[in-house]
């Protein structure tokens, strides 16, 4: 080997050295940065003319686990989708309250009956017919803010999917842009590693909200499909199309074009509308259950207790004339079958008894019909009203509940059911929780900093950088003595 080779090999030898320091740096002053994937050189021996001419540094290549990390996305897709079933289950479970709590709707339908045995007792008395108007008034306004809360529920949905897909569809324009400046920097024999990270921290935003799968296509360009096939990025990113709802009605429904679905070029994937390209994962499909399922099923339930209580109030009252409203109306109106959708909200005292709007209080005791006041002591009507309150029968079909059962007991089953609803998903929300956490974990092994090993391998970088050193000394004293001779 000549000096001059020698010379070659111990400068390439240092370069390489150089190289895999400045990585490494670069690895340890990034070990905090999240979405950091720590990276390490590829390095080859040099051939020139058939002989070995030292080293070269190849490239740079990121820590991947390319499996491991759809793996993680599909699970933290499932985690957010239901992350918000939970949530919202929660929610109602608490506007509902307790059997215990003095709040519950339970503990409303408990006031009405308790004040109308009160008053049944001593059915002169104005005051106790004070506190049956209030207990009637109390659950009236339960009814009214628990369906309030539901349609707020609903809209809410509606504006964050309008948000998730605006995020959404700015993100896929960068991560466009980003594919780009990857291809120009692979084909300019240029380290995309920082640029690599950026875009997989945007895929990851992404598929928390639309879960998506990678399509390599050269030269580091990557496009997205969901899982279910549906193209969001090919070359170019292609367009979610939402339009936010400005209103709601508990009637809404996409069905009848008061809500809108999603589409990507004319494809619909609007979650459970059971096509074969609707969103099955992620954060949008959660609140889509929110807005289309779980809060029109919680409406549904407090309607159909509505009713259960209208018209077993409105058969106790035979003072009533045919079509006449009971105790409780429809904002006004008797029960009608055709309009039990949003009853809840309607649910009114019937003005008739309320001295506010013009009623009078004895009407609790004679009737609601009752042509003139009766006897104050006469009890009878109240002794059916309650009788009506306690009787067993098979709730309205809206409150998903069977057998036979008394009012009370058909509102603290809804309760309960609500309540075992929240428990199933809150169990299923913690078992995924802990299926991603264990996936990040494991991608996190793979792809975070290790300081103590980065450490390691710069006294391993010294001594190649040593021994690269004393090459060149020794190659410089043999030339200078061969200028010597």
């Amino acid at each position: 080997m000549s000096i001059t080779s020698a010379l070659n090999n111990a400068n390439s030898g240092l370069a390489a050295a150089a190289t895999r320091a400045n990585i490494i740096a670069n690895n340890v002053a990034n070990a905090l940065t999240p979405g950091y994937s720590k990276r390490e050189i590829e390095v080859g021996e040099r051939i020139v003319a058939g002989r070995g001419a030292g080293v070269s540094v190849n490239g740079v290549i990121r820590a991947t686990d390319q499996a491991l990390t759809n793996d993680r996305r599909s699970s933290e897709s499932t985690l957010n989708r239901e992350q918000a079933a939970a949530t919202t289950y929660a929610k109602f479970n608490t506007l509902l309250g307790e059997p215990g709590d003095p709040f519950s709707l339970f503990a409303q339908y408990q006031n009405l009956e308790t004040s109308l045995r009160s008053l049944s007792l001593t059915p002169e008395s104005q005051p106790f017919q004070s506190q049956v108007l209030n207990a009637a008034k109390s659950l009236s306004s339960s009814f009214n803010q628990l369906s309030g809360q539901a349609q707020t529920t609903r809209l809410d949905a509606d504006a964050q999917i309008a948000r998730q897909v605006d995020s959404v569809n700015q993100t896929l324009k960068q991560i466009e842009k980003l594919n780009g400046q990857i291809l120009l920097a692979n084909v300019g024999n240029q380290d995309a590693s920082a640029l690599e990270d950026q875009r997989k921290t945007m895929i990851d935003e992404v598929s928390g909200v639309i879960h998506v799968r990678e399509i390599l296509r050269g030269n580091g360009e990557i496009d997205l499909m969901t899982k279910e096939g549906v193209f969001l990025l090919a070359s170019s990113a292609q367009e979610i199309t939402f339009s936010r709802a400005n209103s709601i009605t508990p009637s809404g429904t996409l069905a009848s074009g008061d809500f809108s679905g999603l589409s990507v070029n004319g494809v619909d994937i609007t979650p459970g509308t059971g096509g074969s390209l609707t969103l099955r994962e992620g954060k949008l499909v959660g609140l889509f259950q929110i807005r289309d399922e779980i809060a029109p099923g919680f409406q549904t339930k407090l309607d159909g207790l509505a009713r259960d209580v209208m018209e077993r109030l409105e058969a106790a009252d035979m003072t009533l004339a045919p079509g006449a409203a009971g105790l409780f109306t429809d904002a006004g109106s008797a029960f009608n079958p055709a309009m039990e959708i949003g009853l809840s909200m309607r649910f009114a005292i019937n003005a008739a008894v309320d001295p506010d709007q013009g009623g009078n209080l004895w009407r609790i005791r004679d009737g609601i019909g009752a042509a003139a006041e009766g006897a104050a002591g006469n009890a009878d009507l109240l002794f059916l009203l309650l009788d009506s309150l306690t009787a067993l029968k098979t709730p309205p079909a809206g409150t998903g509940l069977g057998g036979q059962l008394s009012a009370i007991e058909a509102a603290a089953n809804v309760t309960s059911t609500i309540g075992t609803a929240r428990i199933s998903a809150e169990t299923q929300l913690a078992a995924t929780a802990a299926r991603y956490q264990s996936l990040l974990d494991a991608e996190i092994s793979v792809t975070a900093v290790d300081t103590d090993q980065e450490l390691q391998k710069l006294l391993l970088i010294e001594r190649a950088f040593s021994a690269n050193a004393k090459v060149i000394e020794a190659a410089n004293q043999m030339i200078r003595v061969l200028l010597e001779l």
